[in-house]
């Protein structure tokens, strides 16, 4: 047993590394996810290049941590903070992509984990109700329904994973998903019909407007005093 201190020493210090990687990994995840929640509210506010930095700066913090981590402690790269982490900055660059209109990035070009990114995936189509709402109260019609196809679409493609919670927990965000479409169905069905409605009204409402104009020019012309006389 003349060893026991050295494989002690050397276990120690395996384990100090790790608390010390662990602490500065909760410390980025924190960073990681502020960056990528206030990139999310600028898009909404329609400050897309601000928020396309803010995400950058996510992601290279994410890097950064992945490097530490990949050789001698991965493990911690599958704790609870890091998927936290990982859905937020997903969430973040999959909105981006669908505000400019591009392609979604991969999971891995994220550095995230599969799960993580789909789980991020409902996430989106939260943030996708809140622009089509905003949407509808600025009578801007078709781009409410753009976004609500693309809530669908979202949801559609999240349906075809239909596996045990042990490996990924996504019942309840297609539950959530779901629930959030029909509101947003409602409230956009309502929305057009309400337009539909104004519409008429407002093509009734011009001859009827005209119609009692003329009449008052002709009470007018009646009670014309010269005419009288």
């Amino acid at each position: 047993m003349e060893n026991i201190e050295s494989i002690m020493d050397a276990i120690e210090k395996y384990l100090d590394e790790k608390e010390d990687l662990r602490e500065r990994s909760i410390k980025a995840c924190r960073n990681i996810i502020r960056h990528s929640r206030k990139a999310i509210q600028k898009m909404h506010k329609n400050e897309n290049i601000e928020a396309a930095n803010d995400l950058e700066k996510a992601l290279a913090e994410l890097t950064e941590i992945h490097s530490l981590l990949k050789d001698r402690h991965n493990d911690l790269l599958y704790t609870g903070f890091m998927e936290n982490a990982y859905r937020e900055l997903s969430e973040g660059f999959c909105l981006l992509s669908i505000l400019q209109d591009e392609n979604l990035p991969q999971p891995e070009d994220l550095n995230v984990t599969s799960s993580s990114y789909l789980l991020s995936l409902g996430d989106v189509v939260g943030e996708l109700r809140r622009l089509t709402l905003d949407c509808i109260r600025n009578n801007r019609y078709d781009e409410a329904e753009e976004f609500f196809r693309k809530m669908e679409k979202i949801y559609i493609s999240l349906l075809r994973f239909d596996y045990p919670s042990g490996m990924i927990s996504i019942k309840k965000t297609q539950d959530n998903c779901r629930v959030l479409i029909e509101k947003t169905r409602g409230d956009l069905t309502v929305a057009l019909c309400n337009r539909k409605i104004e519409e008429k009204l407002s093509r009734l409402e011009k001859p009827l407007k005209e119609k009692t104009e003329e009449s008052k020019k002709e009470d007018v012309e009646d009670l014309n005093i010269d005419r009288v006389w």
